[in-house]
């Protein structure tokens, strides 16, 4: 099979490699998409891989092709699937307790092992989540990101129909807009407003009727923020960038964006943080709990009900692209270049 393998930091080839034999627990599936995430770029190009080589790609969807001598009947060739990529131990604290993505001693496809950056991937059943053709690959794939959406949202208990408060949504990257999009969906007349340095985020931003700030520096956040210092009941960090500033008194501040350097907490924010009596809310990956109840089935539900991430999606590329978008990627991250990428799809049968 064609895969796309990280052979070492910053080393990505493109190669034919044999699959391996399914294990009488896994499924062999078809991978028919695949979203590079925001924390591909770093693992590939800042040696943030914990092995190589290493098959990156964990928001998956595709097809079953073969299934082992001991996966249920619920599971058959031809269904169409999504992949919940993190394998729990299944024997700590957090495990017992069906809190997986808190595992103390997981595996994850895509990042610990192999992943789906290629035409194959076998796949544990538990792990395999079917779904209806009425949702394409393309956005059942963004199931993953959608599902860390949910809840983060789930955590700030604002995923309801009567939520009223004013929400700021910081960083309008694809998860900020996933959110915002989710949030307008469920309840129109809700107040959101998304922040940015990037001009071209914020006019994919405002197409979903949302207020969208542009504010490109530290001056410009100063300005905002002596004007606006305790606007908003719900902060959702979407950038790893933490700024509470502007919350309300008694504000619940959601950090949902994985942080990329050190963060120094200076004596008025902590100030702030006291005054204000503010909740800071952390929340990590997602709910998931193979066919029952969890922010996998929601996703998908909301998908079957008209959302549809893939809007969001800016690059659709083949395998053979991968390592030249990904520079690409990285090259804006590190702002050697500009580049307007919001979200990217691997298409690997093309």
């Amino acid at each position: 099979m064609k895969a796309v393998i990280l052979q070492n930091n910053a080393d990505l080839v493109i190669d034919n490699i044999d699959s391996n034999e399914i294990k009488p627990d896994e499924c062999m599936i078809s991978i028919k998409s695949a979203g590079i995430c925001a924390s591909d770029v770093p693992r590939a190009f800042d040696n943030g891989a914990y092995s190589y080589p290493l098959i990156m790609g964990h928001e998956l969807a595709g097809q079953i092709v073969k299934c082992g001598a001991e996966v249920d009947e619920d599971l058959r060739e031809g269904m169409s699937v999504v992949i919940f990529p993190l394998l729990p131990c299944g024997n700590c604290i957090s495990c017992k307790k069906k809190k997986y993505a808190q595992c103390s001693s997981y595996s994850y496809y895509g990042s610990r092992q192999h992943g789906g950056f290629a035409e194959y991937l076998n796949v544990k059943s538990w792990n395999i989540l079917p779904y209806d053709d009425s949702i394409s690959y393309n956005n059942a794939s963004l199931t993953e990101p959608v599902s860390v959406v949910i809840h983060a949202l789930n955590r700030a208990s604002i995923l309801n129909e009567n939520y009223t408060g004013n929400v700021a949504i910081v960083g309008s990257g694809f998860l900020g807009l996933v959110a915002a999009n989710i949030l307008k969906m469920q309840n129109p007349e809700i107040n959101i407003t998304i922040f940015d340095r990037n001009d071209y985020k914020l006019q994919i931003a405002s197409s979903i009727g949302v207020e969208d700030i542009c504010l490109k520096d530290n001056t410009e956040w100063d300005d905002y923020l002596n004007a606006n210092h305790s606007k908003f009941d719900v902060v959702i960090e979407a950038s790893g960038v933490p700024s509470t500033y502007i919350s309300k008194p008694g504000a619940k501040v959601v950090w949902m964006g994985n942080i990329s350097d050190d963060l120094v907490i200076n004596k008025g924010l902590v100030s702030s943080i006291l005054r204000k009596e503010l909740t800071i809310i952390g929340t990590w990956n997602s709910v998931y709990d193979g066919r029952n109840e969890s922010d996998w089935l929601t996703a998908l539900e909301l998908m079957r009900k008209g959302f549809s991430p893939s809007k969001f999606v800016t690059h659709y590329v083949s395998l053979d692209e991968v390592p030249k978008i990904m520079q690409k990627q990285y090259n804006h991250k590190t702002r050697l270049e500009t580049h307007d990428i919001l979200k990217v799809i691997v298409n690997p049968k093309d």
